[in-house]
């Protein structure tokens, strides 16, 4: 008996669950209906964000694409989001675009992968950088690429067509098609004495 009313909340819970993030993707699409603009199945789990701006930036996403859980786009300052179809972004995954991030087709994203077109200005002495501003420039990423968990890709990159990038790498510079990214780093293991 007891095991049929834990089946009977859970199922509850994974109904509500559901419920909600259909009626936040509905939300978004009426409250922001020129800027969030989806053109087939858009999937999402639990806690999935998206944040405007008051600025005109914008959202496009192709069809058949997957965020999991607690994933979150950003965008401002009139900046341009466009994800291709067939894509899949894991649990923790965050896009932050100020200015263009255009993602293609068939790609993979590994756990709290980041990317963000924008990094705050410092160079003012004797100003905070919190009053500095942003320097913004575009990210292009190509298709059928395969991104580890917490690989970072900052702005003015271009990644071509079957990239892989290991995990924990921070791209910072454009890599060409078929190509492997990882870090050489040696693994130093040696007895507690």
């Amino acid at each position: 008996m007891l095991s049929i009313l834990f089946k009977a909340k859970r199922r509850l819970g994974i109904l509500a669950r559901r419920v909600t993030i259909a009626y936040r993707l509905y939300e978004y699409k009426i409250l922001y209906k020129q800027r969030f603009k989806v053109a087939g199945s858009l999937h999402v789990g639990d806690g999935f964000k998206i944040f405007f701006d008051d600025s005109n930036s914008g959202i496009e996403i192709a069809e058949n694409v997957l965020f999991r859980n607690y994933a979150e786009l950003r965008t401002g300052t009139n900046g341009k989001l466009v994800i291709g179809h067939d894509n899949f972004f894991n649990n923790h995954c965050s896009i932050q675009c100020f200015c263009e991030i255009r993602i293609g087709n068939n790609c993979q994203f590994g756990e709290a992968v980041r990317i963000y077109d924008m990094n705050h200005n410092y160079r003012e002495p004797g100003k905070l950088i919190s009053e500095q501003g942003y320097r913004a420039g575009k990210i292009i990423i190509g298709n059928n690429c395969w991104f580890g968990s917490n690989v970072t890709i900052l702005k003015n990159v271009t990644i071509g067509d079957n990239v892989v990038i290991g995990a924990n790498c921070l791209v910072h510079q454009s890599v060409p098609s078929n190509s492997l990214v990882y870090q050489g780093q040696s693994l130093i293991i040696r007895p507690i004495n």
